[in-house]
């Protein structure tokens, strides 16, 4: 697994903002949370051939601090299941290839609270993540036959731009949270050189900060 230069930056800017949000945990600010959901994924680019969208997993924790009124920042520890489908029908009969993709993620988000009422507040939020390569592996199903092979052309590495809504309903001792999310890939995940195959997923998320 090949890290470059903007991947450990990356990572290590990750690092800096848990410690700093470890730091603040003695007060009332230190906010962790934990997510679980799922949605829709799939790849795109000059180089994916007709790939549609296929169901996705999600889990993951999160930590939350404050940096303004009305802004925090948020490091988050995500699981996240990608891929697409490709399908082909003829003479009744159907291919279909399945990419699955597990990635570790590591979303920096800059979180702001547009609206609120004494329980409730309505947020957006956005930034980068980078996505370490867990597994990945190739599903082919012909005539009620199935075969899957790993996967050897994809980076160890993803960088991505992730952005999303959700709303925060307090409860005694937290917030049960509801969200949407969307992450784009912003660059291809081929090994192979000049290839442009990338990311993307629609996730619906829900959870509990505490």
């Amino acid at each position: 697994m090949i890290f470059r230069r903007t991947e450990w930056s990356f990572l290590i800017l990750s690092a800096a903002l848990l410690l700093l949000a470890a730091d603040r945990a003695a007060g009332a600010t230190f906010k962790p949370g934990l997510k679980l959901g799922g949605g829709l994924t799939n790849i795109f680019g000059q180089d994916a051939y007709q790939q549609e969208w296929q169901l996705s997993l999600y889990a993951g924790i999160s930590v939350e601090f404050p940096v303004i009124k009305k802004l925090a920042a948020t490091v988050e520890l995500d699981f996240v299941r990608k891929g697409s489908v490709y399908r082909l029908e003829e003479d009744g009969l159907e291919y279909r290839e399945r990419y699955i993709f597990d990635y570790l993620e590591v979303p920096v988000l800059v979180k702001y609270c547009f609206a609120g009422a004494k329980k409730m507040e309505f947020y957006v939020y956005a930034g980068p993540s980078v996505a370490l390569n867990l597994k990945a592996r190739l599903r082919v199903t012909f005539d009620n036959l199935e075969e899957t092979v790993d996967v050897d052309n994809l980076q160890g590495t993803d960088l991505l731009l992730t952005g999303g809504a959700g709303t925060a309903v307090s409860f005694k001792p937290g917030s049960l949270i509801l969200e949407m999310r969307y992450s784009h890939g912003l660059k291809s995940v081929a090994t192979e050189p000049g290839a442009d195959i990338r990311n993307r997923s629609l996730l619906l998320l829900a959870g509990f900060k505490f």
